[in-house]
């Protein structure tokens, strides 16, 4: 679960990019990953007709975990396990973040210097989309797309 959600986190600062706009104001519109995430649901997105094949909602204790990036390219992790019948906090992970718009690719490197990159599938304001794993899911010869949806948090 950790790397999946590591995975997830990973590519959700691959959306990160960096802006000419000087105005603080619309800090969203510079860089649309700052801020706090959880993931929301998996999806599997069919190659040949961009269809969604299979959507499952994240739940559980995976649904509390916390991935927060700041402008200034750091992130942490918040992740929660389950203990008998109620979830803990059961680790955290900081580190530093690079987004390349041109290629999609999100790189974390995290303090113990261990280093992940992960793609972007799409980001907004709002959402952002990670890719999880990449495979001819319903066996029509086209390789589909699983991904990890991320909502921002208020």
């Amino acid at each position: 679960m950790k790397k999946i959600s590591l995975l997830a986190f990973a590519i959700l600062l691959l959306l990160t990019s960096c802006g000419n706009d000087d105005n603080e104001n619309s800090q969203d519109e510079i860089n649309p990953i700052v801020g706090n995430w959880k993931m929301s649901k998996t999806m599997i997105i069919s190659g040949s007709n961009k269809a969604i094949l299979q959507s499952s909602p994240v739940t559980g204790c995976e649904a509390l975990n916390t991935f927060e990036f700041v402008q200034n390219q750091g992130f942490s992790i918040k992740y929660y396990t389950k203990n008998n019948t109620e979830c803990i906090a059961d680790g955290f992970d900081t580190g530093t973040y690079q987004y390349s718009e041109n290629t999609k690719m999100l790189t974390f490197t995290y303090s113990d210097s261990m280093v992940e990159s992960s793609v972007v599938h799409s980001l907004n304001s709002t959402e952002m989309m990670t890719v999880d794993h990449i495979e001819d899911y319903n066996g029509d010869g086209v390789n589909d797309t699983s991904v990890i949806l991320f909502k921002k948090q208020p």
